[in-house]
């Protein structure tokens, strides 16, 4: 029997950090042997652990993932060094590989990327991104919302919603809606109202309203905490279909609802931080614009509500 692989994680942003260990635990081959959040302990764990691989970030506090992987050259010859990272400058690539680095992954495409490159890199194979010279020149963000709207009440949810709806399609968007039950009968007759032929767009699999507590049950594993990796896949295999089922590849996503909002509410603050951080990827990459809607009370508590704000590019209060 194959060992598995020993992997390091390094991210000083906690959450995202938790992903990505989850989504690697998913692989039978894979265990994680350690976490680290700045640069130092990383080369401390490094040291100590011997793993085969490091996923490192390059923006870290004490010492820089460059820095990081120049050290580990001299000091766990035998690991190889995957970057997971923001930093879409292919001068960076360049100094990335060039001390030492096997593999680089731009972060918003972690969950397409980060299982292909441990499987490129243990067979001696490099991996880089895809689309990192688009990504450079800056056109693959030049279109990137994701809006984000603290409101007062439920009449205010079902208004946006349904401006964005309607506003979506009218412009030729596939729209993904992600509701609560409560809402979707609300937002149906709204729609109706503003003589939006939802009936023909959902024919058409130009619209595609989906439930939050049908997708929260579905993402659920021993009556836990829903797990975010799982709802953000379960999410964009419904986008990709609905592309696909549409009939135009080159078609725009527009997508909106409830979905970490509900997990916020249910007391999940870490799984809904996670899933807006991959959400805010997703857009940035796909050109999506994004439309979350929150309680009032979300804005503040311990900073979460900063955080919350920091995942989205443009905050509104209603």
């Amino acid at each position: 029997m194959t060992s598995p692989l020993r992997v390091l994680v390094v991210d000083d942003h906690a959450p995202f950090r938790s992903m990505i260990c989850r989504l690697l635990q998913q692989q039978a081959d894979v265990r994680i042997v350690g976490e680290a959040a700045d640069g130092l302990d990383a080369v401390r764990q490094a040291e100590a652990l011997q793993p085969d691989v490091v996923v490192l970030d390059i923006g870290l506090p004490a010492l820089n993932g460059l820095d990081v992987a120049g050290r580990l050259r001299t000091r766990v010859p035998n690991a190889k060094v995957m970057f997971l990272t923001v930093e879409s400058s292919l001068d960076v690539v360049e100094q990335a590989f060039s001390v030492g680095a096997h593999g680089y992954v731009y972060k918003p495409r972690a969950l397409r990327d980060v299982v292909p490159v441990l499987d490129a890199i243990i067979r001696g194979g490099r991996f880089v991104s895809g689309g990192l010279a688009r990504i450079a020149q800056g056109d693959s963000l030049a279109s990137h919302r994701h809006h984000l709207l603290f409101s007062s009440d439920g009449t205010v949810v079902v208004d946006a919603l349904s401006r964005f709806i309607a506003t979506g399609l009218g412009v030729g968007n596939t729209v993904i809606a992600i509701v609560t039950r409560e809402h979707d009968e609300c937002v149906r007759r709204r729609l109706q109202a503003a003589d939006v032929d939802i009936d023909l767009a959902k024919r058409e699999h130009r619209y595609v309203p989906l439930v939050t507590s049908e997708l929260l049950a579905r993402a659920t594993v021993n009556g836990g905490a829903p797990d975010p990796v799982r709802l953000f896949n379960i999410c964009a295999d419904l986008t990709t279909g609905a592309v696909r089922q549409a009939g135009n590849p080159h078609a725009r996503i527009a997508a909106c609802g409830e979905l970490a909002s509900v997990l916020w509410v249910q007391g999940h603050v870490d799984e809904a931080l996670q899933l807006e951080h991959l959400w805010d990827g997703f857009a940035a990459t796909s050109q999506t614009e994004i439309l979350c809607t929150y309680p009032l009370a979300a804005r503040s508590g311990n900073g979460q509500g900063r955080s919350l704000c920091a995942e989205h590019t443009v905050v509104e209060v209603h």
